[in-house]
């Protein structure tokens, strides 16, 4: 009896002893694959850093509108393509004596939510017109779908080079799955949007701020809010905007033209009319998404903020938002989250601070002093600060996917707020506060507006109308 009970313990404890040797072996194994793969991952950066890349069309002028794929009817899209170089977002790299990885292409389209297939294929073109088939690595509808039948998409294929043959990057793209037959049989290419310069591709982004605006729609007129909310920007550092329209009047292309002219606005049209009733908000997920890659991939700018005409992103501790993030960001914050806070159309203006010499004296963030006491949760209504070179998926409110080592960065409430200066109050009970935190920038506020105002409307003697 006791020698059955003795075998049993024996039994048991060289059972657990081998579980416990081949768990160890498993952690090894890990451990060393790990090891080798991130060693092939440096390796393999460093050697990119030394390829000489030459962009396929230097005459690209990196204006893109929505084009179907395939058969009409099927309403399927596909807007932009841009080479990305981060091979730390590519699951499965290549460094061997037959082929290197050098990069990736993310495309944007629009796309049903559910679409039956489960392969999609970037068709790649060259300059010579010769073309490649490349499996995606991912493709699938982004974040922020809110029940709609159609979705933003996003499609990553990787690019592999020959060792042998001369190194040669890709000049257009098309998209082909098998429940579209056309996309194969007809392909609709793209081009493929690569650095303005070639040679910045490897070197550090420029410490200026780019500034992402959501799409103009519904005949978007409200001239003067335009252009108060791109001096108020441009006083707190920003560089560069981009615009993408559905539609606007006549006069605030004016003003988009304008600011095209100064060099300070890329203008794009959002021609996403025929989803306009099936893709949340005139597809801006796909906007933003395309905006940070655009700004990261072909103009090199650090920092997107990324928000919407009626939002404006207040430091309150530092003179602007470009010395805050001089003083704050230590370089691995993939965005920085502001929290939302709300001013409302219909409260009372408050025009004390208003010059009497000024032209254009309702400047919403100037007579509008009363904000929420309440203050949204993060991710709820928040808007961001982000590092265009960490993106990977953007989403509304949030960064959804960054690259590996980047993390978010919530902005205490003491040290920066998102001011909402929404037309309809979400709550209009709310308990109210005066906050005159954005009047510190309202001396040269005023005199900028009047300054552009008189540059566009000299015919209306310098007046932006109010919508």
């Amino acid at each position: 009896m006791l020698a059955a009970q003795e075998n049993r313990f024996q039994y048991v404890y060289f059972t657990l002893s081998g579980l416990v040797a081949s768990a160890m072996l498993v952690l090894v194994y890990i451990s060393m694959r790990t090891s080798l793969n991130e060693r092939l991952r440096v390796d393999l950066e460093h050697l990119q850093r030394q390829l000489i890349l030459e962009k396929p069309n230097p005459h690209w002028n990196y204006t893109n509108s929505w084009r179907r794929i395939g058969n009409a009817s099927l309403r399927h899209e596909i807007y932009s393509a841009y080479f990305d170089a981060r091979t730390e977002i590519i699951g499965n790299v290549r460094m061997d004596e037959d082929q290197i990885t050098i990069g990736s292409l993310r495309i944007f389209a629009t796309l049903p939510v559910r679409l039956r297939d489960s392969k999609v294929s970037c068709i790649v073109r060259f300059a010579d017109f010769s073309s490649q088939e490349i499996v995606a690595e991912e493709a699938g509808a982004m974040h922020d779908v809110h029940n709609n039948s159609f979705a933003a998409w996003s499609i990553m294929c990787p690019l592999h080079a020959s060792r042998r043959d001369p190194m040669r990057l890709p000049q257009a793209v098309a998209l082909s799955y098998a429940s579209n037959r056309l996309s194969h049989l007809s392909p609709s290419f793209i081009q493929i949007s690569y650095p303005r310069n070639m040679s910045s591709l490897f070197t550090k982004s420029r410490p200026a701020i780019s500034v992402c605006v959501g799409p103009l729609q519904e005949n978007y007129s409200n001239v003067l809010r335009l252009v108060e909310f791109v001096e108020m920007y441009r006083l707190q550092g920003a560089a560069h905007f981009y615009f993408y329209y559905v539609e606007a009047s006549n006069e605030v292309q004016r003003v988009l033209a304008h600011y095209q002219r100064q060099g300070l606005a890329d203008v794009f049209e959002w021609n996403v009319q025929p989803h306009l009733q099936d893709l949340h908000y005139a597809g801006i997920v796909a906007q933003f998404n395309d905006c940070v890659y655009r700004a990261n991939v072909v103009d090199n700018y650090r920092y997107a903020a990324v928000v919407d005409l009626d939002e404006v992103l207040m430091p309150l501790k530092h003179n602007s938002l470009a010395d805050y993030l001089r003083q704050c960001d230590e370089g691995r914050t993939a965005g920085f989250v502001f929290r939302n806070v709300f001013f409302y159309r219909k409260d009372s203006n408050d025009t004390f601070n208003s010059p009497t010499h000024v032209l254009n004296r309702l400047l919403y963030t100037q007579s509008k002093v009363r904000r929420t006491l309440e203050i949204m949760p993060a991710y709820v209504r928040s808007k961001l600060v982000v590092n265009t070179r960490s993106i990977v998926e953007m989403g509304n409110h949030q960064v959804y996917r960054s690259a590996p080592g980047f993390v978010d960065h919530v902005v205490h409430p003491t040290v920066g707020l998102l001011f909402h200066y929404r037309d309809k109050c979400i709550n209009c009970k709310m308990v109210l506060i005066v906050d005159y935190t954005a009047r510190r920038f309202g001396s040269l506020l005023f005199d900028r507006v009047d300054t552009t105002c008189l540059e566009v409307f000299m015919d209306r003697h310098g007046i932006c109308e109010l919508a």
